[in-house]
Parts: structure tokens; C-alpha cells; sequence
């Protein structure tokens, strides 16, 4: 049978809901470059619009949110106060001193369930139901509303599709930039269709990132890499402990390579 040579980049296939899933090969033909649909994140990798052989590294991601250029993720997240407040644990599970706390830090307004239905049903147009988020309307209708507040702006604040965003970017020259808008930058794309889960027989000869040179090859059955796992450190848990080479940071870090595959 005729060897298939395949050339692109290693990586994790995820199932939903698991950290692990199948170690897969996505094949080059089908990795485009082109500008990025939820503008750029943290730790991304990026390509010079002008100059694709140009790649670097982005970080300090800010994004122009209502006027705003502000930091993403939301640093809302990172506070101890979010944590136990209603906009993460809901109104009967949250704390409300913690949702003031952060309403004046933040400077935002905070709409509970009863403002939220008074606003939408009209008062006296409904009732809890033994407790939120069940509503019973004026009509007899059953309502599931949710107890989770808004918030005026919103927060924690999302992404919106087509957002401009501007990072620092660290090219591979050595160069730091600041404020690089998204628009002057490409992303990777993949296409499904040149993704290939790995199989046993297989074998794998995976190259330096900045060099290409190889760094080393073996039989995936013969190293031995485990191709489903339901945690990702499970795939490389048979590997020999003398082993000299990091598979994991190979598919963590989409090292190039190429798949033999008869």
C-alpha cells in the first residue's frame, strides 16, 4: 500500500465537557491565514498583514468596547468579590454586599429579577414561584426568568463579532510593538476537513518551530502515545520516563510535523 505523507501541525482534538480528547495532525493545506473574527486574545499567535513570513506572539489585549479601548479578559473575573457575588452564583445563592462592593468599584448599575420583570411584565403582572427563577404570570403562564442580574453597562463585558481589538505583539525578530491594531494582523484558520485523528500505526517526525530541522520520529503505538485520554495529561502517561523528547509540549504548542500514514 502506497505511504500518505502528510505536512501541518500537531494538536489536541477536545471532546465537549473533557480536558482530554484525541491527539490529532491538522493538515497545512487546509491552515489559512486571515484577519481575525473576535479580534485578537492574550497569547495568541499572529502573522504581520504586510509581511505573513512575520510572526509573533500577542499579549496585553485590549479591546474597544462602547467608546472604550478596555482590557480583556473583563478584570472583573480575577475578583475575589465576583466570586460570591449574584452576577456569578445568581440572586438566591449570592452575596449582595459583594454585588454593591463591586457596582462601586466597577461603576456600574445592578437590575435585579423584581426591576427586571416589573420592566418587562408590568407590575403586579407576576409572581415567584416558591422561589426565582420560577415566575407565574398573571395569566397562569409558568416563566423560567433566571436570577442572575444585569448589569448597566455590562459585566462582566463580552466580545462582540467583529470587535477591534490591539495587543503588543513580540515578533520572532526580537521586535516588541504596542497597540498593534487587529486589522493589521492575521490569525490562523483551520478547516475540518484537514483535520485527521492520529492512530497507532502511524508515525510522526516532528520539527524544531524556528528551525524545521528535525527533532526527532517514532511509531505512535512504539513511544507510546495513548490517542484518546479523558484528561490530557493521560496521553503521554505509557511514555518511558527516560524518554528524552516533550511530546506533551509538541501538541500543546502545535509543533510542525509530518504524518506517514499507509
Amino acid at each position: 500500500m502506497t505511504e500518505k505523507i502528510l505536512k501541518g501541525k500537531l494538536l489536541f482534538y477536545s471532546e465537549q465537557g473533557m480536558e482530554g480528547g484525541y491527539l490529532s495532525f491538522q493538515d497545512s493545506e487546509y491552515i489559512t491565514l486571515n484577519s481575525a473574527t473576535f479580534g485578537i486574545n492574550n497569547n495568541c499567535k499572529v502573522w504581520d498583514k504586510s509581511n505573513t513570513n512575520r510572526q509573533g506572539l500577542a499579549s496585553n489585549a485590549e479591546f474597544f468596547i462602547e467608546n472604550n479601548w478596555l482590557e480583556f479578559p473583563d478584570p472583573i473575573w480575577k475578583d475575589k468579590d465576583f466570586e460570591i457575588s449574584s452576577l456569578y452564583c445568581g440572586e438566591q445563592n449570592g452575596d449582595l454586599n459583594a454585588d454593591k462592593r463591586l457596582s462601586e468599584k466597577y461603576s456600574f448599575k445592578i437590575k435585579y429579577s423584581v426591576e427586571r420583570l416589573n420592566e418587562t411584565y408590568g407590575q403586579g403582572n407576576w409572581k415567584i414561584d416558591r422561589n426565582l427563577p420560577n415566575v407565574i404570570l398573571k395569566d397562569g403562564s409558568l416563566l423560567h426568568f433566571g436570577d442572575t442580574p444585569t448589569t448597566i453597562p455590562s459585566r462582566p463585558y463580552g466580545i462582540p463579532q467583529g470587535a477591534t481589538s490591539r495587543v503588543t505583539v513580540k515578533w520572532n525578530d526580537g521586535i516588541i510593538q504596542h497597540e498593534i491594531l487587529s486589522e493589521d494582523l492575521l490569525v490562523e484558520q483551520s478547516d475540518y476537513k484537514g483535520l485527521h485523528m492520529l492512530q497507532n500505526e502511524d508515525i510522526l517526525i516532528i520539527m524544531d518551530p524556528t528551525t524545521k530541522n528535525i527533532i526527532c520520529e517514532g511509531k505512535l503505538d512504539k513511544i507510546p502515545l495513548k490517542i484518546f485520554s479523558q484528561t490530557r495529561q493521560g496521553h503521554f502517561e505509557q511514555i518511558n520516563q527516560n524518554n528524552n523528547y516533550n511530546w506533551e509540549q509538541y501538541f500543546t504548542e502545535n509543533y510542525y510535523a509530518e504524518l506517514h500514514r499507509k
